[in-house]
């Protein structure tokens, strides 16, 4: 495979923790469509064809790795086997000369209602499975990414970070005192500024390279993949900027709101888990309340 395999080894070494957030972690020569054993340090290529894993005895017509190899950026599939749905996510590494995909897989059939045949019917279930696979990622309300999109990219955002070098910081931010907007105003106002907020909140990142999520209730996580601190908390505050000068109108009322936002930056050699992270961010959040909300605060 050339000279650059033991810096292929010690990379893969270095991301092997977050393979428990998975049920499965494999190593896939876009190429060749072998799939590369990962043994004691040692990376081998197997006569195991990637497809094989799907019964199939041809190249997937969605191949997820080829996209990402091709394109040198992650992409996501969902894909349906023995009555389980997959989600796939695929991470190209360059190392010297060699690109490999990590593909990562997790089992996602409980959060998904499978069809079936049906009285001699027969079920479009990829036709199905690809209308919702955006959908699987979406939060209904917002229109922003969804919990489950957070439990799945961040992890490649991490990888992607300690495979190229590069910097990634995260923003919490939650809506000030919001309750007072659902009890004086009702639900359905809370529910418009929750609407309006994402928007504002998608429209200060990079298209592309950013992306926002709703975490849960009022609180939202950016990934800044890229961006060092300072970075980070320049687009935290145009984002509070933003949103303090701005005049909400639901029907005939006019709602104003603000915003806090907690900002932490992984450190180079920062291998802490999902939670850990996310926990930095939003310990920041929770002193930019405590400081007096509608402020940004960070690690650094």
């Amino acid at each position: 495979m050339g000279s650059s395999t033991n810096e292929l080894v010690e990379l893969i070494s270095n991301i092997k923790f977050i393979e428990k957030t998975y049920d499965m972690m494999r190593i896939v020569d876009p190429v060749n469509k072998k799939i590369l054993e990962y043994v004691e340090n040692i990376i081998t290529e197997t006569d195991i064809t990637c497809h094989s894993y799907w019964n199939k005895e041809s190249v997937c017509d969605n191949c997820v790795s080829l996209r990402a190899y091709k394109e040198n950026d992650v992409f996501i599939k969902i894909e349906y086997y023995n009555e389980k749905i997959y989600m796939v996510s695929a991470i190209p590494v360059t190392v010297g000369d060699i690109t490999v995909i990590i593909e990562l897989f997790k089992d996602v059939t409980n959060n998904m209602a499978v069809v079936k045949k049906d009285k001699g019917v027969e079920v479009d279930i990829h036709g199905i499975i690809n209308h919702v696979d955006i959908l699987l990622f979406k939060d209904h309300l917002t229109g922003v990414y969804n919990r489950r999109f957070i439990d799945e990219r961040l992890p490649v955002d991490i990888i992607n970070k300690s495979v190229h070098g590069q910097k990634l910081s995260l923003i919490m931010a939650d809506i000030d005192l919001f309750k007072n907007v659902n009890d004086r105003y009702g639900h359905l106002a809370g529910d418009f500024i929750l609407k309006e907020i994402s928007d504002v909140l998608a429209s200060c990142i990079r298209t592309g390279k950013d992306w926002v999520a709703r975490y849960g209730g009022e609180e939202f996580l950016i990934s800044l993949p890229k961006a060092d601190n300072n970075k980070a908390v320049e687009i935290a505050e145009r984002m509070r900027k933003k949103i303090e000068d701005s005049v909400f109108k639901f029907g005939d009322i006019n709602i104003r709101v603000t915003t806090s936002f907690g900002v932490h930056t992984l450190a180079d050699n920062d291998n802490s888990s999902i939670s850990t992270v996310i926990n930095f961010a939003d310990a920041n959040l929770y002193r930019a309340k405590e400081a007096g909300r509608n402020r940004v605060m960070s690690s650094l």
